[in-house]
């Protein structure tokens, strides 16, 4: 995460978005919006789990899509692995359709990335 996030610290965007959330014991959720020219490209969505419950997730998510059609970005996207089903769930219910998926190696283990897409054209 520290390296993707390096790019939105070094090439600042005006239409790049950070949402954070914390509590007394630190950093709870978090999520972004980076400026991929018409298209937005959502990054770093995680909520810690103690918060899954409070709709921090739907909130934040919901925030970052809301931006994103106000600022007329074209379409969304964002990337994620077959392995978070839960994930996966969530962004078909909100819109999103698989575009592409491709067997990756992280760590020495082998994963299944799913990139997914949603327009805002009509």
């Amino acid at each position: 995460m520290a390296t993707t996030f390096a790019e939105y610290v070094i090439d600042p965007k005006p239409r790049n978005r950070l949402w954070m959330v914390e509590d007394e014991q630190g950093l709870v959720g978090t999520i972004g919006v980076m400026d991929r020219g018409d298209s937005a490209q959502l990054r770093w969505f995680s909520v810690r789990p103690d918060w899954r419950e409070n709709n921090l997730g739907n909130f934040l998510f919901g925030a970052a899509m809301e931006y994103i059609q106000e600022n007329d970005f074209q379409k969304a996207w964002l990337s994620t692995f077959s392995e978070s089903e839960i994930a996966v769930a969530l962004y078909k219910r909100r819109g999103f359709r698989i575009m592409v998926e491709t067997d990756v190696e992280i760590g020495g283990k082998n994963y299944r990335e799913i990139v997914m897409e949603k327009s805002f054209l009509t």
